[in-house]
């Protein structure tokens, strides 16, 4: 999971010979995770007396020397040595070889509840060959046991993690994109190809995170706010161990052209707290994309994955009417009829608001959908799609949001004089057009004086009532927003309290 840390490693090898002076592998790891230090995208320099040879291993290409290598075997003194360079290099270039999985298609679909009792889990390829992210990688004293079957729709993940001290197991994030990696949980990497992987982890509250990552680039603090998918988790404890699922539709990962024509990539990785143990399979790093094993078998339809959109916007994100805008940078089938639908939530457990538009699909062609974003603020989270003819999704893109309250404001001074003359509040509105401000100054539920408020072109707003002639206790500014004659009047109370000063 992000860290904003940078490893460095360095090992000494062993001397090759006598005259040999040195020999130094140098690693940067990634931010982020930890990871093994495997010789992968190292430099192995050799001082053979006064004349260095030096050795580079890619990840993506086999081993290659600065000069051609029988070159630098002759400027290498000794047999021994270059033996040693040789068998070095063989197994460095066996190490690079990415291992395959053939996903096998769900007859039916999972349901995503922690018990591993469906079909698909009894006929799927067991993953159990989890390694940990230190140098030695090591076998795990936890094990892990994996499972991965897919359909036209999504991909499926199930995972048995044994434990011998349950009770121990740590699960307290409850918050989406919250730092799950701090309790014990799964983590489960997709990439279809440049420029970006994705990145999904859950812990056993089944609280969320998700980001995309630049292929190549180091992870960033902003990822996991910047982009979302709308994915099902569930999982179990149990005496020994505890179980996931993970549901993953195939339409949250902007696929277009040029990735459909690209391998899908997957790796899966267990955060074990207890013993501070981070394995996985088949990488020997949660985020290192260039080992992801090629997953085969995935059925993805070109013509329905193949829409791309770009320019996305969402509108002000304020409460009341909002607009969402694309443009349609790909179509397969040109012209396809198509449903754009927003469906907005305020957390935990609103309900949701659904709008949706009929579109032609067209490269080039914009979508413009406006939507409802509940009125009294806070968390909301917010699903666009595009469905084709038939109901299914095609593209789909979450987002969370922390939307303004209507009114936002504070009383000048929470604790006042009677001498201090009046009360003064100031404030937004998050609202735009017509809009309505009252004010009322009241005491309980006894209403004492009342004011009109004009609003700004920016929503700002001050109010000022007297007080001089109150006796001392508690008060509170009430305000009356208005927005229309549809929309129910938003009321907001700001209490103060009013003493007798030295001067009174």
């Amino acid at each position: 999971m992000p860290r904003r840390r940078t490893w460095m490693n360095s090992a000494s090898c062993s001397r090759i010979t006598s005259s040999c002076s040195s020999a130094k592998w140098t690693r940067r790891k990634p931010a982020d995770r930890p990871s093994a230090t495997s010789p992968a995208g190292a430099t192995l320099t050799v001082n053979a007396g006064s004349s260095p040879t030096t050795f580079s291993a890619s990840r993506r290409h086999s081993v290659s020397s600065r000069r051609p290598f029988p070159t630098a075997v002759l400027m290498v003194p000794h047999l021994s040595a270059a033996f040693s360079l040789l068998g070095l290099c063989m197994a460095l270039a066996h190490a690079q070889t990415v291992p395959e999985l053939e996903a096998p298609i769900a007859q039916a679909p999972p349901r995503i509840d922690g018990l591993l009792d469906d079909a698909c889990w009894q006929t799927a390829p067991q993953i159990t060959q989890f390694r940990c992210v230190d140098a030695q990688r090591s076998v795990p004293t936890q094990a892990t046991q994996a499972w991965i079957a897919c359909d036209g729709n999504a991909l499926y993940v199930a995972a048995r993690c044994a434990d011998d001290q349950m009770e121990r197991v740590p699960a307290t994030v409850t918050e989406r994109d919250g730092p799950v990696w701090q309790d014990d949980c799964l983590e489960v990497f997709l990439m279809p190809g440049a420029p970006y992987y994705y990145h999904f982890g859950a812990n056993l509250l089944g609280a969320r995170y998700d980001a995309r990552h630049g292929v190549g680039m180091p992870a960033d603090d902003a990822e996991p706010a910047s982009w979302d998918a709308e994915w099902q988790v569930a999982s179990r404890r149990e005496a020994d161990c505890w179980t996931m699922e993970v549901l993953l539709p195939l339409a949250c990962m902007e696929w277009g052209s040029a990735r459909l024509e690209a391998p899908l990539r997957f790796n899966i990785g267990r955060e074990q707290r207890r013993l501070a143990e981070f394995s996985c399979w088949p990488a020997s790093g949660f985020n290192r994309s260039e080992e992801f094993a090629l997953l085969r078998g995935v059925p993805i339809d070109p013509l329905r994955y193949g829409l791309l959109v770009t320019d996305v916007t969402s509108g002000q994100v304020i409460p009341g009417a909002n607009r969402y805008t694309a443009t349609i940078a790909e179509e397969p089938v040109p012209g396809a009829a198509m449903t754009v639908r927003a469906r907005i939530r305020a957390l935990p457990d609103g309900q949701e608001q659904a709008s949706g538009i009929q579109v032609t699909s067209s490269p080039g062609s914009r979508v413009e959908l406006d939507y409802q974003v509940p009125p009294m603020g806070g968390r909301v989270a917010a699903v666009f799609e595009y469905l084709d003819a038939e109901g299914r999704t095609r593209l789909s893109r979450s987002e969370l949001w922390r939307v303004p309250a209507p009114v936002e404001a504070a009383v000048d001074l929470p604790l006042l004089y009677i001498s201090d003359g009046e009360v003064r509040l100031a404030g937004r509105v998050s609202l735009r057009g017509q809009v309505t401000l009252d004010a009322a100054l009241v005491s309980g539920d006894t209403r004492l004086s009342a004011v009109s408020v004009p609003v700004g072109p920016d929503g700002a707003f001050h109010v000022r009532v007297p007080v001089r002639d109150l006796q001392p206790g508690r008060y509170a500014v009430q305000t009356r927003l208005s927005a229309g004659a549809a929309a129910a009047p938003v009321l907001d109370e700001f209490p103060f309290r009013l003493i007798r000063g030295p001067l009174d």
